[in-house]
């Protein structure tokens, strides 16, 4: 079966389904494609060539045809808005939407990874191997990098659990690397550690801002919503953080590592009409 969020370009990803389905023997075929879609067999073909467009409803049409679920619907559309996008911007629009619907490439770290959220430097001083090059004999240096700056042995105590977890790893020349590119919790991971670490890097946001740090984004907002709106926001809120693991991802030349945090939680308890 083939795999719908391996693609970006619909077409191929049509070709492909239609080479497939013929290996196993199946009798779908364009002509019942194009006649479910009601499209010509001749514009379909253009179509597939890159002659002409897929209108939207055609699009939906097709996903049906072909059994996608909610999910593979979404992202066939969206495929097809990146591909006939006109504008640049449009285009990268419609490429980020798709890159929200990607399984993601970030490792996701279960429990027995946890004491790597029991010291906020520790995940610091594994993504700044993205650039720092780090040998047993400048782990002081590193240390002096990172804001606040840590000790040497915090250094060596960080680097002994990152390698015991192998997320970090000694190359043939003596640099340590990163054995994953990105690491998450995922999204319904709760423990006391990891609410630990999270206190601990709001706490460097207050020192962010005490110091006057540059290159930040802090803001804060207060709203009123009902128990259905918070449950979107919760997926917004997942959508939020992938596309920003993917460009994390794909960055070529890091300079910097940066902590991003997210916090949604009431400011009152639920109204339940009464109290009038």
């Amino acid at each position: 079966m083939l795999n719908i969020f391996e693609y970006t370009d619909f077409r191929k990803y049509l070709i492909d389904y239609y080479e497939c389905q013929k290996k196993e023997g199946s009798r779908f075929s364009y002509r019942l494609l194009s006649t479910q879609t009601g499209m010509n067999p001749g514009n379909f073909t253009k179509m597939l060539k890159g002659e002409r467009n897929l209108p939207v409803q055609a699009a939906i049409q097709i996903s049906y045809a072909l059994n996608h679920n909610k999910k593979e619907k979404l992202y066939f559309q969206a495929m097809v808005l990146f591909c006939q996008a006109k504008s640049h911007e449009d285009k990268r629009r419609y490429f980020e939407e798709l890159m929200t619907f990607k399984e993601s490439s970030v490792r996701v770290l279960d429990a027995s990874h946890y004491m790597f959220y029991d010291k906020w430097y520790y995940t610091a001083v594994r993504e700044s191997l993205a650039f720092f090059p780090l040998y047993d004999d400048n782990f002081g240096k590193l240390g002096k990098t990172i804001i606040p700056p840590i000790t040497e042995s915090q250094v060596v105590s960080a680097v002994k659990l990152l390698t015991e977890l192998n997320l970090i790893k000694k190359d043939e020349y003596g640099r340590y690397n990163r054995t994953d590119v990105l690491l998450s919790t995922g999204n319904n991971i709760k423990s006391l550690t990891l609410n630990n670490f999270i206190l601990h890097t709001m706490k460097l946001a207050e020192n962010a801002i005490n110091t006057g740090q540059k290159d930040t984004n802090l803001s804060s907002v207060s709203f009123s919503i009902s128990g259905a709106d918070f449950e979107q926001i919760q997926e917004e809120v997942r959508l939020c953080r992938r596309k920003i693991l993917e460009i994390a991802r794909n960055s070529e030349l890091p300079d910097r590592v940066y902590q991003f945090n997210i916090q949604l939680f009431p400011l009152t308890e639920r109204y339940d009409g009464e109290g009038k």
